[in-house]
């Protein structure tokens, strides 16, 4: 029995990769392998219970990093490696899996790990970079991501792999629009700041106001910016609703069905499921030119949607309103929709990712000839300050944890997405990159490349 251990951030219980472990696990479960979940558990976002709660399908275990620091984050994960021995970890969304498992291969441990680049980010791009020597295999869900590790940050082109997420075959068809109603938009996603932006979504309900479009607006989603758009827009805007976490079949059953428009809203999309699940139910997207939007092509302007510059919500609010005019143009696009996302489905990707993950079982080990460089943890406490060893530090913050509760903040970030170490010049090298070969027409195929040292 080959085992697989994820490592996923419960901060949000609804978005894309949660859609993708759905499917993933359902598939390798049924192809010989051995599924394991290990949830973050924070003190305040990450929650692995209501996570269980809406995805009950999976095989989890808690990984608690409450009133730890980035070290003892790193060492509750290295604990669940050992107790689950798997053959690959894949990180989604938890840097301080990377070190984890690294350190564990550090020690004679025989495990693989597999990153998920889920997006564009100069900052992950970033990290990865730094534990590039010692990565089995990257998977890209988008070609923008896999160009840039291989031509920027030297990853050996077998060592990265495209492989686009697929989406469901519909269930009940697009509700039409009828003469009268108003435009009925949607954001599905998750309501994170940076990726996301989904903040831009309250300006962009008050550039509609301004241009006096007749329209209604669902939020679908949770996250960390939910409650800044819950104050904002909730009980304010009488043509807004928001929903918050809404399980994956009610989207196909009463979400994508009523809906004229998705916008999305995002600085960095390594795929996005979400524009093809759209797509798939004739939906529109009205989609911000996000990092990866030229070269992944899922949205072309004027041909199966409208674009606007990343965080220009008047722009936004001007496609929509034209939109809102021009129900001839709704339908063009519409139907050009559909046979867009045609070409995407589950099967496909899954069916790569399982030959993928045997290829990588299957291979030697990667080892890399020197220890990547890892991010100090901040100094944040007592037991900090004084100079304790961090293993004997990680005892007394676990113990303390047990006896009196978790009342202290958590050292660093609750289990961040990305490190902040990065000097600016190397950020504005990654994003220069970006911006290069996210364009129209690129040439995605992959030279060989010598591995910088």
């Amino acid at each position: 029995m080959k085992r697989i251990l994820f490592f996923m951030q419960t901060s949000s219980r609804i978005g894309g990769v949660e859609t993708w472990l759905d499917r993933t696990n359902a598939h390798l479960s049924k192809s010989g392998f051995e599924v394991t979940v290990g949830l973050a558990k924070g003190l305040r976002y990450n929650d692995p219970e209501s996570y269980r709660q809406a995805h009950p399908d999976l095989t989890t275990v808690d990984v608690d990093g409450r009133g730890l620091n980035r070290d003892g984050r790193v060492r509750a994960l290295m604990r669940c490696i050992r107790s689950v021995r798997p053959d690959i970890v894949v990180p989604l969304g938890i840097v301080d899996a990377n070190e984890a498992t690294i350190r564990c291969k550090q020690q004679s441990i025989n495990v693989r790990l597999v990153a998920h680049a889920q997006g564009n980010l100069p900052t992950m791009l970033a990290d990865l970079n730094d534990y590039r020597d010692w990565i089995d295999r990257v998977v890209c869900p988008g070609r923008l991501t896999r160009k840039v590790l291989v031509q920027w940050a030297g990853f050996l082109p077998d060592r990265v792999i495209n492989i686009p997420n697929g989406a469901d075959p519909v269930r009940i068809a697009q509700q039409p629009r009828l003469p009268g109603m108003p435009l009925r938009i949607g954001y599905v996603g998750r309501l994170t700041p940076l990726d996301k932006r989904a903040t831009d979504l309250i300006g962009l309900h008050r550039e509609l106001e301004s241009l006096g479009v007749d329209y209604t607006l669902d939020i679908v989603g949770d996250g960390p910016c939910g409650e800044q758009i819950r104050a904002a827009l909730g009980g304010q805007a009488p043509r807004v609703q928001i929903h918050g976490a809404v399980p994956h079949d009610e989207l196909y059953a009463s979400v994508f069905p009523n809906l004229d428009v998705l916008v999305l809203t995002s600085a960095s999309e390594a795929f996005g499921i979400v524009l093809v699940e759209a797509m798939m139910h004739g939906v529109v997207p009205v989609s911000s030119r996000y990092d990866g939007f030229h070269a992944e092509r899922l949205v072309e302007d004027e041909l199966n949607g409208l674009s606007y510059p990343v965080g220009d919500m008047r722009a936004a609010a001007l496609a929509i309103a034209r939109l809102a005019g021009d129900t001839a143009l709704l339908h063009q696009l519409s139907s050009a929709c559909l046979a867009k996302s045609a070409e995407y489905t589950w099967a496909r990707s899954l069916e790569r990712w399982q030959c993928t993950l045997e290829e990588v079982i299957a291979a030697p080990l990667v080892l890399g000839s020197k220890p990547p460089v890892m991010p100090a943890s901040p100094v944040t406490g007592f037991l900090d300050r004084i100079g304790i060893p961090a293993g004997l530090s990680d005892v007394v913050r676990r113990t303390r944890r047990t006896i009196l509760g978790s009342s202290v903040p958590a050292g660093g970030e609750e289990w961040p997405l990305y490190y902040r170490h990065h000097d600016a010049a190397t950020l504005d090298a990654i994003q220069t990159a970006i911006n290069q070969m996210d364009v129209v027409g690129t040439d995605f195929s992959m030279p060989a490349v010598k591995a910088r040292s």
